[in-house]
């Protein structure tokens, strides 16, 4: 929405000044004129006055009799109304807030006749307020009411509530109309600017989204209809038993099938005889009682009924039968596999019918709990079905997802730059003429709240001072007044004058000077400026103290002032107003001390004056020099260290130890503290806003050590924890992410704001659907709410807050449709996709443009880092190397420094044949050797490196075929051995070839120079001490150097520098690798300061009792008593390391639900947990998350992005080139399909007879595409209303339907062929694609038709695919959906590169699914040692499960789960149990593994596929404005011909022109191009 379009809102009118109106009614008076029409008698001559009206932004007239000066519209306009209308909305949310679903149902309470009481007086305020704005602004127009889309919102809200009062009083209680009380927050967004800005944002990036929205549907329908045709009713089907089967009199079964647990919330799928899925009803597992199996049948219960004895022992529960497993093994009589009639997870998953399988692939799309559906379709189904769910997620998730999030970030750009220039307007109306307004961009909040303060301060002792003054009667001295002070001095004068224009050009002429040279070459008319610019700025510090200070006492100050913005590291960024600010501020007191200054030196107190200005100056120097920085550094790291140390269990000693460290710290940092205070001054301390944090957490500090000795405060002891953040200082890359970081937390802010409000509308909304509807029923078979619940705004806005994570966001989704009805999905799909990838793109957008905007202003910050004091000059010519932005990697000069040193040293020992060899190889081979020779004609053929790279691939397959479940005798054990012995020869062989061909390490070409032959050199040394390892029979640890091999897969990465496209991948992951540390030391920093707290807070809290009946147990003696375990959770926080693990698990959004829930019911050490015990514990883990999963980890993205396009802007010659010659072979192709009159006499069809020529006409309409598209459209529609079980009809109807719909396409291809001839037809690709559609069908019904006469036999599965191939009909709706096709056209041009990230990426699963194998291939699950993760489908025993295990790590899904099961803990008898592997070192082993695997693959590979998709959306643009310039030059040159039309050749050129004009119709089918256009061809 432009600015034209929004009215502003009232209250801004009227708070606008009278010089403003001036300025605007010159402007807008030609508007009014407009606005006014003919209708009204307007003489702009006669009446001026008419048009300088009070409001200009207002319509001059409403209602055709209000004036802006008539009596109600007048009084109408008032500031307070905003205000007003603010406070009320912020009431309606409190009274919304308040309603307590399972209490007001009936509204009985007196509670909920207060809040009714209070519903009614705000809507009647909304109808007032919409009222009066009517009045005000009139109804339609442009610039009325109902012209803003706001204000027709705020209709919409008041029109629902008349409504739903209306009906009330009907007493008819439509909850739906009810449920619109819930936009009314919805109008805080008009009166909040910046979050109007973000939303109109949003709007604007609709018509993109729209696009990949139908791209969405397009997926939707197909893998819909896929899902519907092979699997309808399939999830339904249970293992029963037999027909015939009957029970003994006095016996049950347990239940109908077979359920492995009571709720059948998991069930046992099977496969039909028809199908090959993976489990049958033989698998179902025998009965378990007690933890042991049964073991008798139903021949043997109804031995024991005739000997009187009881059938099942354990129905008595008596503890005798226990031991034996007495019990009837009921489960080996389900044997039969049969449909039944519930689908998994309460009835919501199923492709029963299209609807349901749309939720199904939602979830899939979102990565949450897709695995298990996928388990379920493999088990009923097929093994391979896995196919149809890895290539959704890849287009769904990969590709789609990332497309909202490139839209949005693109369109965030654009739109922010033209909403930044509104906003300059409206600020520059809004600045008043106070000191602290100036024309720049402001300071950081923190600058401007300083100023303030400043200001008001200096204002309120100038009051103070002539308030004294004139109640004692004398006149105010000469230089104390304002006025005196302003018509005083000349350099007074000057610098009064000329303040603001100083200001002002200094911000946007010199941003790299350093603030003392600006402020120097300013004030001081005394001091020469040369000096001071022809000094290099790190020396800047030697002017601290000023030779003559006496000459020029400002100068002395301000150049005094100057060093410490330059000296001060943590200022970098500092806004230089503050230093010309502050300079004035100094003076004044300068020129009360001149006066007295004489005085003053004869006096004592002169003396100690002196001494202490000489002392301050001295502790100046001190506190400045870099070692006191460097020394603060190293207490705060080891004060780090010593609160990490704390852990559970610690022993006393450590305990006290700790204790005194901190007071030894604490003092430390006081002591620092009270040095810059004297050092610096009260206000000189104060302005900079890190000694503030500084000041802020010693003062906590003392008074925590203060309260200690009281016994109380420990709440505080958490703020220690801050000083962690202190390191940021120190270190100035780090300083610039954190600078981004800041830049961007306005719009974050904003955008936080939006989120809230957008979490408070869907919590109402779901305590108004859900509230009190999700039950549990425990084990004891009670019904309890379940945790996950809509009851009260607290725990809706938490579960609100889970779905946005996408964590377990499915089981609520579960719940909702069981409770109320399958319709509740449309909520949750709602709150996902606005809020997941709208809302939370939004926040990517703005970071990622934070960082474009940040890459620009990098070498400014350079500059800044360089004038840093805190680093000596070799630092900062290291500094000054990293701070270059370019795209390779720095050179690490120390090393090669230190290199060359030793190099030089051992010269001096080196023999002289050395030196006659220096051109041999390994000093053994001349270069006229004749083996050498023929080792290098082997290297230098073609064919060497393919064969080379053969044997790798061969390599990487037997590698892959290992498992350590392989007998060590067998035959394959032997041929993978002795293939590894063959392999290793060979690559021994390579290298052998290599390095006697180019040398080892002495020559340019030596093997060693290239670092890809260093890392195959140390492969094949693996490789061997391997297998002499082997042969000795070695530890089986050394097995896993055995994957290191697989890094010789690496091998084909030597391609990337042959191909543009991999080459800049590559080039951007290693070059982020710098920046992207540093968002990791960043993410370190808060994890280590959340994992310390944590530590704190839950240490020793996360055990609990784990046994049959837990009720009464509260702590951990009653539970050892009752003979019960005592455990703890695996995801803990008794140490830092264990915290540490925990916030990983959190920060990756899987399973925190449940250590949030863990943390939430802790009671204290050694006590049993209690639900819900403190929920206050929620803003622990709800504010790690968003500060750190959704803020510092989506830099991640904005990192990758900016390291992207620096990277692109290198190739950016060489592909300006390409483009060109691109460009120039479309042109020279477009110019081709120009017929050219003398090569083709007469068009193709001059020779058709009437008929084929009306055919022809038909064929070439534009209005037949409409039509086919229409019919495809109703095809689609009909294909996906097949449902499972349906009914007989509707069987029969699409059956004639398909047959009409494959005869329309048979006739359509038919007319084509004719119109256009074979060759001509077989040209388009569109046609091609027709055919191919038109005999799928044919023959599909073929075939149904020969099944149903059964005539032939035929499989049914071929039929089933015959039937999901008619699905390619939907890609003939691509030819007409433009927009659409540009989206795709933009993946697919992103494909070759996202093909090379493809190889990375499977690079990366091979060696970590090789290692998995290794690693983790003997850990069981079973009854005994059940498993969280891992499952029958989910395993590492062989090369390809351990690969789709892999595939789902990187997902996302239940990972947490899966790295809790390889963290099992060794059971003390593990040697005597043959059933449990188990690896002590996994405990260290694996979450390494886990937590780098996930690392690279979900935050470093996935981002980098949404820079690539950036990039070529950004190309797509600017490749379809170019066809567009070449088009409309194509039609410039055709115009420029003779007019063609005219000439002799009269008969033949019509021809031509016709014969064009249905070739463009035929490329284009848009408009009918006219002869004039088209009487082209130029006559040579």
């Amino acid at each position: 929405m432009t600015s034209e379009e929004c009215p502003v809102p009232l209250g801004s009118i009227s708070s606008a000044g009278p010089g403003q109106n001036e300025e605007y009614s010159s402007a807008q008076a030609d508007d009014i004129i407009e606005e006014m029409g003919p209708g009204d008698d307007v003489s702009i001559g006669s009446d001026l006055s008419t048009l300088v009206v009070p409001f200009p932004e207002l319509a001059p007239v409403v209602f055709f009799c209000l004036k802006q000066t008539t009596c109600p519209r007048n009084c109408l306009v008032n500031t307070w109304f905003e205000r007003i209308s603010i406070m009320v909305i912020l009431l309606n949310c409190v009274t919304l807030g308040m309603y307590q679903p399972c209490e007001n149902i009936d509204c009985t309470s007196d509670r909920c006749q207060i809040l009714q009481a209070f519903d009614a007086f705000i809507y009647i305020f909304f109808a007032l307020e919409m009222v009066v704005k009517m009045v005000a602004l009139g109804i339609f127009g442009r610039r009325c009411y109902l012209g803003d889309t706001w204000n027709r919102l705020d209709f919409f809200i008041v029109m629902a509530g008349m409504v739903e009062y209306s009906l009330d009083l009907q007493n008819i209680n439509l909850s739906a109309i009810r449920t619109v009380r819930v936009l009314r927050p919805l109008k805080a967004i008009n009166r909040v600017p910046s979050m109007r800005i973000l939303v109109n944002l949003l709007l604007d990036t609709l018509p993109m989204l729209g696009n990949v929205l139908l791209l969405c549907f397009f997926v939707f329908f197909i893998f819909g209809i896929i899902g519907v045709q092979l699997w309808a009713g399939l999830l339904r089907n249970r293992c029963y038993p037999e027909e015939n089967f009957t029970v003994p009199s006095g016996m049950t079964l347990p239940a109908p099938y077979y359920r492995p647990e009571e709720d059948d919330e998991r069930p046992f799928i099977c496969s039909l005889a028809s199908d090959n899925g993976i489990m049958s009803c033989t698998d179902v597992p025998a009965r378990r009682e007690g933890g042991r199996i049964c073991c008798l049948d139903k021949e043997d219960a109804l031995h024991r009924q005739a000997l009187g004895l009881s059938p099942e022992p354990l129905a008595n529960s008596s503890g005798a039968g226990e031991a034996i497993g007495l019990c009837i093994n009921w489960n080996q009589y389900y044997t039969r596999c049969h449909t039944g009639n519930t689908n998994p997870h309460k009835g919501a998953i199923n492709f029963d019918n299209i609807v349901y399988a749309w939720i199904v692939i939602f979830q899939v799309i979102t990565l949450e709990g897709w695995v298990e559906i996928m388990y379920y379709v493999m088990d009923a189904h097929s093994f391979y079905n896995f196919i149809y769910f890895i290539l959704l997620i890849i287009i769904g998730s990969f590709f789609m997802i990332n497309l909202c999030l490139v839209v949005i970030a693109t369109q965030f750009s654009e739109t922010k730059q033209r909403e930044h220039q509104l906003m300059q307007e409206q600020r520059a109306q809004c600045l008043s003429s106070s000191t602290l307004a100036s024309m720049a961009e402001p300071g950081d909040c923190y600058e401007e709240i300083f100023q303030l303060v400043c200001h008001v301060l200096r204002k309120a002792k100038r009051r103070s001072a002539a308030l004294y003054y004139t109640l004692r009667g004398k006149p105010p001295p000469a230089g104390g007044g304002r006025g005196n002070r302003r018509g005083g001095g000349n350099v007074n004068g000057e610098r009064h004058h000329l303040r603001h224009p100083r200001y002002c050009i200094h911000i946007f002429y010199f941003p790299c000077h350093s603030v003392s040279a600006v402020s120097v070459a300013f004030h001081c008319p005394h001091q020469n400026k040369q000096d001071h610019d022809s000094q290099p700025l790190a020396n800047s510090i030697s002017l601290s103290v000023p030779q003559n200070p006496e000459d020029c006492p400002i100068c002395a100050l301000s150049l005094k002032e100057g060093v410490r913005a330059v000296g001060d590291s943590a200022n970098g960024e500092e806004n230089e107003e503050d230093a010309v600010k502050e300079t004035s501020k100094e003076e004044n007191h300068l020129e009360e001390r001149g006066d007295g200054e004489r005085k003053r030196k004869r006096t004592c107190f002169g003396h100690c004056k002196d001494l202490w200005n000489g002392m301050r100056r001295k502790l100046w120097g001190i506190v400045e020099s870099k070692y006191f920085s460097r020394g603060i550094m190293i207490a705060i790291l080891i004060n780090t260290i010593s609160m990490g140390i704390e852990h559970h269990n610690q022993p006393e000693e450590l305990t006290n130890v700790l204790e005194i460290c901190n007071i030894v710290f604490t003092s430390m940092f006081t002591l620092e503290m009270i040095l810059k205070l004297t050092a610096f001054g009260f206000f000189e301390y104060l302005r900079n806003p890190y000694n503030i944090f500084d000041g802020i957490i010693v003062i906590i500090s003392v008074c925590e050590i203060i309260g200690q000795a009281d016994g109380g405060l420990s709440v505080l002891r958490t703020f220690r924890l801050l000083r962690v953040i202190k390191l940021v200082r120190f270190m100035p890359a780090l300083r610039r992410q954190l600078v981004v970081l800041m830049k961007t937390m306005d719009n974050v802010a904003t955008f936080c704001m939006l989120l809230m409000l957008f979490i408070f509308i869907f919590s109402i909304l779901g305590m108004h659907i859900f509230g009190c509807k999700f039950s549990l029923k425990t084990e004891a078979g009670d019904t309890v709410p379940d945790r996950k619940n809509f009851d009260s705004l607290l725990w809706a806005i938490v579960t609100v807050f889970q779905i946005l994570t996408q964590e377990d966001w499915n089981m609520v989704l579960y719940n909702g449709m069981a409770s109320t009805s399958p319709c509740a999905a449309l909520y949750f799909v709602a709150l996902m996709t606005f809020g997941n990838y709208v809302l939370f793109n939004l926040l990517v957008a703005i970071l990622v443009e934070g960082f474009q905007a940040e890459g620009d202003a990098n070498r400014s910050y350079s500059d800044d880092d360089r004038s840093s004091c805190n680093f000596d000059d070799s630092d900062k010519q290291k500094d000054s190397l990293h701070l270059s932005g370019e795209c390779y990697l720095p050179q690490l000069h120390c090393i090669f420094f230190l290199c060359f040193r030793i190099q030089k040293m051992l010269e001096a020992y080196r023999p002289d044949w050395c030196e006659t060899r220096e051109d041999w190889s390994v000093f053994l081979f001349s270069p006229q050797n004749k083996f050498r020779q023929i080792c290098q004609s082997i290297i230098a053929h073609k064919l060497f490196d393919y064969v080379v790279l053969a044997f790798i691939f061969s390599n990487c397959i037997t590698v892959a075929l290992e498992r350590p479940k392989i007998l060590q005798g067998s035959l394959e054990r032997v041929f993978l051995t002795i293939s590894n012995y063959i392999f290793t020869a060979i690559f021994v062989g390579e290298m052998t070839l290599k390095v006697v061909s180019m040398g080892l390490y002495m020559g340019e070409q030596a093997y060693l120079r290239s670092s890809w032959n260093i890392l195959d050199g140390f492969l094949v040394f693996v490789s061997l001490i391997d297998i002499v390892v082997s042969m000795a029979g070695g530890a089986k640890i050394l097995g896993v150097l055995r994957v290191l091999r697989l890094l010789r897969t690496l091998r084909p990465l030597r391609v990337i520098s042959r191909a543009p496209g991999l080459k800049l991948v590559v080039e951007t992951l290693i070059t982020s690798l710098k920046p992207i540390g540093n968002i990791v030391l960043i993410c370190c920093a808060f994890f280590i300061i959340f994992g310390i707290l944590g530590v704190q807070l839950f240490k020793g809290k996360f055990f609990y009792c784990l046994g049959p009946d837990v009720k009464n147990i509260t702590n951990k003696s009653d539970c050892l008593q009752a003979n019960y375990k005592w455990v703890h959770h695996k995801y803990n926080f008794d140490n830092l390391g264990q915290a540490l693990m925990s916030l990983f698990v959190l920060a990756s959004k899987d399973g925190w639900v449940n250590i949030m829930y863990h943390g939430l019911d802790a009671v204290g050490v050694d006590q049993q947990p209690i639900t819900n015990n403190n929920p206050w514990m929620l803003l622990y883990f709800i504010s790690f998350l968003l500060i750190v999963s959704f803020f510092v980890l989506n830099m991640f993205v904005g990192v990758v992005v900016e390291n992207f396009h620096k990277c692109r802007q290198h190739q950016e010659v060489e592909e300006a080139k390409r483009r060109e010659e691109k460009r120039q072979r479309r042109m020279e192709k477009k110019r081709r399909t120009v017929p050219n009159p003398r090569a083709q006499k007469l068009p193709y069809y001059a020779s058709y007879g009437n008929m084929r020529l009306m055919i022809h006409t038909l064929c070439t309409n534009h209005y037949l595409d409409l039509i086919i598209t229409f019919i495809i459209c109703i095809n689609v529609i009909t294909m996906s209303l097949e449902h499972y079980n349906q009914p007989h009809s509707l069987d029969l109807a699409l059956k004639y339907c398909n047959y009409f719909f494959t005869s329309m396409f048979v006739l359509e291809a038919v007319l084509k062929l004719i119109a256009f001839g074979v060759r001509r037809f077989f040209k388009d690709r569109w046609n091609q694609l027709d055919l191919a559609i038109v005999l799928l069908s044919v023959m599909g019904i073929t075939l149904e038709e020969i099944e149903i006469s059964a005539a032939l036999p035929i499989n049914p599965t071929i039929i089933r695919i015959m039937r999901v191939l008619r699905i390619a009909r939907v890609l003939k709706l691509l030819k007409m959906a433009t927009g659409m096709r540009a989206l795709l056209d933009t993946v697919v041009q992103a494909l070759p590169q996202v093909g090379n990230l493809g190889l990375l990426f499977m690079l990366l699963f091979f060696i970590y699914a090789a290692l998995g194998v290794e690693l983790f291939g003997e850990l069981v699950c079973n009854e005994d040692y059940p498993c969280e993760g891992m499952s029958r489908h989910a395993t590492f025993e062989n090369f390809g499960m351990a690969f789709l295990t892999l595939f789902q790590v990187s997902t996302g899904d239940n990972w947490n789960g899966i790295m809790k099961d390889t963290l099992r803990e060794c059971p003390p008898d593990h040697g005597t149990d043959v059933d449990y592997a188990c690896n002590p070192s996994l405990q260290f082993i694996s979450p390494m593994y886990f937590v780098s695997f996930v690392l690279t693959a979900q935050f470093v590979l996935i981002n980098v596929v949404v820079a690539v998709l950036m990039k070529h959306l950004d190309d797509s643009n600017k490749e379809a404005q170019e066809e567009a310039e070449m088009d409309a030059e194509i039609e410039l040159e055709l115009a420029q011909g003779t007019l063609c039309c005219m000439g002799a050749q009269r008969g033949q050129e019509t021809e031509d022109v016709c014969d064009m004009q249905s070739l463009l119709r035929t490329r284009d089918h848009i408009t009918p191009v006219t002869p004039a256009r088209l009487c082209t061809h130029q006559h040579k």
